[in-house]
């Protein structure tokens, strides 16, 4: 008997489907001949918490850090047992054994983990499927290979595991520590990735809040040639004061060429035209999808994942925890068949048709493939009940896959350079020669600068001159301006952040190696880091923009430069990314994160932490304050006008009282009471 062991119960489905023998269903796994499938939930083993290893680790002890496992130990989740039991029975039966993890570095070590867990000595292979229609499918099942030549993607995942656990471990509980020494009694949480990326939003909202705005000014003039009138920008001379980025400070000089020039004769020196042509878009990766998202549909990162997921389980688009943008060049022969597949829903169809499989875009390329490609349709037809935001996520998918066959957008630039008494203008101009691939309409969000000023030439419809020409100025006219800040980080520019974190590296050495190779987090992770982030209340989100509370700023002012570095964190996805490609032992990645934590747990103890964290104000009086206090249960929140007769009482959450919860169960407790008090009347 083959056992395959499946990342979920949907993959495991898929692959059962297209077996050779017909599959009979049961609750915890599929028989298919001499196939059984079976399946996992995720990681059905989670790393063991300090106690497991000694029951005095249970109390926080700052002479006990850092806890450094010799043994690493994995526990069955307390809602996985059953599962692993079924699992274990047939794996006993089996001869042999399939890894059908998920295609990444988790996937394969949750059901490796599993493996070693259960002592399997047994032959094992590994189907690796990044879509789940049928010749995917049946194409991988022709294509097992030894899950051997998978170990270094397994050693990745598990370095990351034990490197996340010594440093969430170790530093939450050194920093709380030190925080309890200064009077704070919360719990000051630190993470990998989740510290660096409170970081960033703690560090935007710091700029903006400190940012002043400063004036500067544009003169425009309005040129008038005998093809045409249109407007040209005033560049000043070098002899003019201007700021750093070329913005004039003071309009006086502004005013006087506007003076000088107006009604006066100028010449054309320069006019350029060109035809340009503009390729589509690639195709999806996670992360831009979840910036489209936002942006478009204010979605939350967490919930385009959990839409591409469904999307992926229900055989309509590809695997969808990817970083690449590319397809494989072999796939470029079923294009014609999923575009066929895509013709049958009436709501796509109108768009499909605009295609030509004759046009092939450079998103099919081989030499870009990483461990997946870009997110595509299947061709499968959505059905009916797909609901709205799924909809929109898959039409999101199919456009971007459409443009692939779609001409590129061809225009016209023209560039004018002018010269009249003397000053320099200059004027830009774009028309469109053929839509291209933006017939299709879409709204895929341009990558561009999040400090730009806007004092860039205006696009424009002009007139091609002729170099040498004549031409005449009408009237000049000032413009002012305020500089503007960064904008607030969104849920979907905070991904595309954590996914371009070279953008925001100081270090040119360090931005240049991390520019093509690493972010913070991946493609799996960073909706759940984010969510984690809001769940602590470290992020507050305020319509469509992300902030930093007063906590989380807190916390980021108590942490050393190193632990929230963005820097040190994408180098540790290398060292991560090398061990996979078997350039690094996972040893000595362990190794090296155990010195880090070792050292700023010394940082930690010995530092003089204060954390400014607002008192919360008592919702029941609004005179006292509330306090945490400890009981024999555990922790609560008090109000300190208790000998003053306020006996309100709010139970503790993540280091905050959880006045939500409380005033939910005071609402209940006083319907019940009314209740009763009408039924005690009824019987009266």
């Amino acid at each position: 008997m083959r056992l395959f062991i499946a990342e979920k119960p949907s993959l495991g489905r898929a692959i059962a489907q297209f077996l050779p023998a017909k599959g009979s269903m049961e609750k915890t796994h599929i028989r298919a001949g001499s196939d059984t499938v079976t399946w996992c939930f995720g990681h059905l083993l989670e790393p063991a918490d300090p106690e497991d290893y000694s029951p005095a680790l249970k109390r926080w002890d700052a002479a006990q850090l850092p806890i450094v496992p010799q043994d690493w130990k994995l526990l069955p989740r307390s809602d996985a047992k059953a599962q692993i039991a079924i699992i274990k029975k047939l794996l006993y039966e089996a001869d042999s054994v399939v890894n059908a993890g998920d295609p990444d570095r988790e996937g394969q070590l949750l059901v490796d983990e599993l493996l070693e867990y259960l002592g399997n000595r047994k032959p094992v292979s590994r189907i690796w499927l990044a879509a789940l229609d049928e010749a995917s499918v049946r194409k991988a099942l022709g294509a097992l290979r030894n899950n051997e030549a998978f170990f270094n993607l397994k050693c990745s995942a598990e370095a990351r595991q034990r490197a996340d656990w010594l440093v969430g471990m170790n530093l939450t509980r050194a920093y709380t520590l030190a925080g309890q020494k200064a009077g704070y009694q919360g719990v000051l949480s630190v993470g990998r990735v989740q510290t660096p990326t409170l970081a960033l939003v703690v560090a935007r909202d710091t700029e903006i809040e400190a940012f002043r705005p400063q004036d500067h000014y544009i003169l425009r003039a309005l040129m008038s040639a005998s093809q045409g009138e249109f407007k040209a920008r005033w560049h000043p001379s070098d002899s003019i004061e201007t700021d750093d980025a070329g913005r004039l400070l003071d309009p006086a000089p502004a005013r006087a060429v506007a003076a000088k020039i107006e009604g006066k004769g100028g010449r054309v020196i320069k006019c350029d035209v060109a035809e340009k042509s503009e390729a589509a878009p690639l195709p999806y990766c996670l992360s831009r999808l979840q910036a489209d998202a936002n942006r478009l549909h204010s979605y939350s990162a967490q919930k385009v994942l959990d839409i591409a997921q469904e999307l992926y389980e229900r055989k309509l688009t590809t695997y969808p925890r990817t970083d690449c943008s590319y397809l494989p060049e072999s796939m470029f022969p079923e294009a014609a068949d999923v575009l066929a597949g895509l013709s049958a829903n009436p709501a796509l169809a109108g768009m499909v048709q605009q295609a030509s499989v004759t046009i092939q875009s450079s998103a099919w390329n081989d030499a870009k493939i990483t461990a997946h490609h870009a997110i595509i349709p299947t061709g499968e037809c959505a059905p009916t009940d797909l609901g709205a935001p799924a909809f929109a996520i898959y039409e999101m998918i199919v456009r971007a896959y459409v443009m692939q066959f779609m001409p590129p957008h061809r225009y016209q630039q023209i560039d004018i350079e002018i010269t009249i008494e003397g000053e320099r203008f200059s004027a830009m101009g774009r028309k469109t020669l053929v839509p291209g691939w933006k017939a299709l309409g879409g709204d895929q969000e341009p990558e561009r600068d999040e400090y730009a000023d806007g004092v860039e030439d205006e696009a424009q419809a002009l007139p091609v001159l002729i170099a040498g020409q004549e031409i005449t100025c009408r009237r000049g006219a000032i413009e002012a301006k305020k500089t503007t800040p960064p904008a607030r980080f969104t849920e979907g520019t905070l991904i595309r952040a954590m996914a371009n974190i070279h953008r925001y590296v100081t270090d040119p050495a360090i931005k240049k190696r991390l520019r093509e190779t690493a972010g913070i987090g991946t493609e799996a992770t960073r909706a759940g880091i984010i969510e984690v982030l809001k769940g602590r209340g470290f992020l507050v989100a305020k319509g469509k923009q992300l902030r930093s509370s007063d906590a989380g700023r807190s916390l980021i002012a108590v942490l050393p430069e190193a632990v929230c570095s963005p820097e040190l964190t994408a180098l540790f996805e290398q060292g991560l990314q090398k061990i996979a490609e078997g350039e690094l032992q996972e040893e000595a990645f362990v190794k090296a994160q155990t010195e880090f934590v070792r050292k700023y747990v010394g940082v930690a103890m010995s530092a003089a932490v204060e954390v400014q964290v607002p008192v919360p104000p008592c919702p029941a009086c609004g005179e006292g304050h509330l306090r945490r206090v400890k009981a024999s249960n555990g922790w609560f929140w008090g109000c300190s006008r208790y000998v003053d007769g306020c006996k309100a009482r709010y139970p503790d959450k993540a280091g905050k009282p959880d006045i939500a919860s409380a005033n939910a169960a005071g609402n209940r407790g006083a319907r019940l009471g009314r209740r009763r008090r009408g039924r005690s009347r009824q019987k009266g």
